[in-house]
């Protein structure tokens, strides 16, 4: 056999992100986050009082629009400085922690998926490092979303010049954070704040983290239907797209890992000589894939092509004839007999990080995956779904919502409606949701 190895395709991590206002003093207090050159206390919308603000003056010129994962942003603080400012002065950007949303999104956890760069005074553009962190009674900003700016000298005006883009998802919805930038002399006293805005937009989720679907119809046209960016929806594809001619060859397609809308995933395929190709993606979603390399022959002697992950790691497995079901790390290492018994069932898809399977009775199995290196057996003890699967013509484990590997499980009935169902638990199919009609006329859907 061809030395080919399946990996399994990380999932980047999803964070959401924050809403920001805020001042630097202890909780609760600061300095106002307006321009002028007040003095005096003044009432702050809650109705407490807000100690004197420096006599000099920062305006923004322009609210940033950072799109997540798609855009850097350009805004620009002007910084009037108090008559006979002298000496490095520091800038500081800072928002609020109360703005984040619940449920860990911490100061720290958002600022590691915000990028910037800053210019001070038309100068050129040097990394500037967002932080976070736990407010302390030492320094109560510490638990402020905070962006240093590069020291520089004191002048009558300064600009600061600050680019900014987002991980995708860093925020769960659009939103307008508000916060101040605040410029100190080398002691650390203020002597300019000013109110800064940015608008945060979600984006739309990038085609490498939006799962796809292939369908194969019975004139052998492979067709691709790429997700939306919306993970729960009764629409989760966009238009159906054309991949090309001749996959009605293969008696199995088995793809190997996350397929996404950017063309990347892997997958393998049986024709009816028994010979198995592979597919090795090219991240080009005009054409998925590049052509196809011989991986061996013999392979008509199972009933059966699936697959599965264990520790993150793509493997193949597959059914004889007697029921054993074999694991094959990689394409190019001898196989592993996993168990007998097999037989029983008369579908077997991937599902999450394991198998789900479907006996003679109509009841669904589902065998997740172990977390370590098993030796013989990948699965943990399979744990009972639900009677009544029967229904379904077409089972397919797929990745629609997201780019981690099949995580939902897309079933076609008797009628040639396709069900989507999403996750009760982890392992556990839930609630199906219908995505439409008309999928009788595929006779292969992963």
């Amino acid at each position: 056999m061809l030395a080919v190895t399946a990996a399994a395709v990380l999932m980047p991590l999803a964070v959401a992100a924050p809403a920001l206002a805020g001042s630097p003093g202890a909780p609760g207090t600061g300095p106002a986050a307006t321009s002028g050159t007040t003095s005096t206390a003044q009432a702050a919308p809650d109705g407490q009082a807000k100690p004197a603000v420096p006599t000099g003056v920062v305006t923004q010129d322009g609210v940033p629009q950072v799109v997540a994962g798609q855009n850097t942003a350009t805004t620009r603080f002007t910084v009037r400085l108090p008559e006979g400012a002298t000496g490095p002065v520091t800038g500081l950007l800072a928002f609020e922690p109360t703005q984040l949303p619940p449920a860990g999104y911490t100061s720290s956890r958002v600022a590691a998926h915000l990028h910037s760069t800053c210019s001070v005074n038309g100068g050129p553009f040097q990394t500037c490092d967002w932080a976070g962190g736990i407010a302390d009674e030492g320094d109560p900003l510490a638990g402020y979303l905070r962006l240093p700016m590069p020291a520089a000298e004191a002048g009558s005006t300064l600009t600061y010049d600050v680019r900014i883009s987002a991980d995708y998802a860093v925020l769960p919805e659009d939103q307008l954070l508000h916060g101040w930038l605040q410029v100190a002399d080398a002691d650390g006293n203020p002597l300019a704040v000013g109110a800064a805005q940015v608008q945060y937009l979600k984006g739309t989720l990038p085609a490498n983290r939006r799962g796809v679907l292939y369908a194969r119809d019975a004139a052998g046209v492979l067709w691709r239907y790429e997700g939306n960016d919306t993970s729960r929806t009764t629409e989760p594809f966009k238009p159906r797209a054309k991949v090309g001619a001749g996959w009605n060859v293969y008696t199995a397609i088995v793809p190997l890992g996350a397929q996404s809308a950017g063309a990347t995933g892997n997958l393998v395929a049986r024709d009816q000589d028994g010979v198995l190709w592979y597919y090795e993606h090219t991240g080009d979603p005009a054409q998925p894939f590049k052509p196809r390399v011989r991986v061996g022959a013999g392979w008509n002697i199972y009933t059966a092509l699936s697959a599965t992950s264990e520790g993150g790691h793509t493997e193949l497995v597959a059914r004889d004839r007697d029921g054993v079901l074999w694991r094959y790390r990689s394409l190019s290492q001898p196989r592993v007999k996993i168990g007998a018994g097999w037989n029983a069932y008369t579908a077997i898809t991937p599902y999450d990080d394991g198998v789900v399977a479907r006996d003679s009775s109509g009841v669904l199995w589902s065998y997740s995956a172990r977390t370590v290196d098993s030796g013989n057996d990948p699965f943990q003890p399979r744990v009972k779904v639900g009677a009544g699967w029967n229904v379904y013509t077409a089972l397919s484990g797929s990745n629609v919502a997201t780019d981690e590997s099949w995580d939902s499980l897309m079933a076609r009935d008797a009628a040639g409606r396709l069900w989507w169902y999403d996750q009760k638990a982890r392992h556990i199919p839930g609630s199906r949701t219908l995505v439409g009609a008309g999928w009788n006329v595929y006779t292969v859907i992963f």
